[in-house]
């Protein structure tokens, strides 16, 4: 994380009132430390769905906080630089140590049209702002954004961070579209040739609603090659939940040479497994779909990934 503490607490008017803070973006999945395992049922099991959907989520409310925790941080601090006449500051640019190849900064501009932009960026020790400066994050908010009522959009360029700093693990890039207001927020994430440095990659796409009771949805589209025949599968899956936890998977595998293979599992509030039904049998049926939290089969479609209102 930047190294901030020393640096006076100060609030700048030049983006820190509509740029996204990760709280706002953050996708609230009920769970309770081993819920699933209670006094009545001790070799109770974690829905397998559930699981799924809850690691997703956490992973990408990891990097969004990563992101935006940085940029909340920073913008609470006196700027560096200002230019009225372009409605410009700066932040930093900061380094952790000695020995960190780059310093960190930030840049907001406020634009004639209403938009604010914003970039996160790097600069090679040694080097300047003004030529050698490399954006990493490239956000936008729209016009007319406030601090409770905001849309936009930012990118996140793992692969060029990742040939700056030897630590940074991950490679590709994702592609973020959100909106929050009084009711709740909805994002999508587009992740393009993205995972860890020197592994496997992925193309996926993921949508999440949620509204401030704790009732929301996730989408989630990727390839994988699920029946070893070297071809990408594609797959699909939506979760729904309620505010108490209670919630419903729906997914889809199409394979190239193996036609389509469906499965449901619900869980119950405290995330055990009340129902699971699959097309091929993978597992045997259980449970009785009345207990299901959402009674219809959902599924994901191109207009899940859609960009959001």
């Amino acid at each position: 994380m930047l190294f901030l503490s020393l640096l006076a607490c100060f609030s700048s008017p030049y983006g820190d009132d509509v740029l996204p803070l990760e709280e706002q973006l953050r996708i609230n999945l009920p769970t309770e430390p081993a819920a699933a395992k209670t006094a009545a049922d001790p070799d109770a099991e974690w829905a397998e769905f559930y699981v799924v959907t809850r690691n997703v989520t956490e992973s990408v409310n990891g990097m969004v906080a990563f992101v935006l925790g940085t940029v909340g941080a920073v913008t609470r601090l006196r700027p560096s630089w200002v230019d009225e006449e372009q409605s410009t500051a700066m932040w930093g640019p900061y380094s952790d140590s000695g020995l960190d190849p780059v310093e960190t900064g930030l840049m907001v501009t406020r634009n004639d049209d209403g938009t604010t932009s914003w970039f996160l960026f790097q600069v090679p020790n040694g080097g300047t702002v003004e030529a050698d400066r490399v954006d990493i994050v490239t956000g936008l908010v729209d016009a007319g954004s406030t601090r409770r009522d905001a849309s936009g959009t930012f990118f996140l360029d793992f692969t060029t961070a990742a040939s700056l700093d030897p630590a940074v693990n991950l490679v590709g890039t994702w592609d973020v579209d959100y909106t929050y207001d009084a009711e709740g927020v909805a994002g999508v994430v587009v992740a393009d040739d993205y995972g860890l440095r020197g592994a496997g990659r992925i193309d996926a796409q993921y949508a999440y609603e949620e509204d401030y009771t704790g009732m929301g949805s996730m989408d989630l589209a990727w390839e994988e090659d699920f029946d070893g025949d070297a071809a990408p599968d594609a797959a699909a899956m939506r979760s729904r939940w309620q505010a108490d936890g209670q919630g419903r998977s729906d997914a889809r595998i199409t394979t190239v040479n193996h036609g389509e293979v469906t499965a449901t599992e619900c869980w119950s509030s405290t995330f055990a497994r009340v129902y699971w039904a699959d097309s091929v049998g993978l597992e045997p049926n259980e449970g009785d779909a009345g207990a299901c939290a959402y009674t219809e089969t959902e599924y994901p479609s191109d207009a899940s990934f859609t960009a959001v209102d």
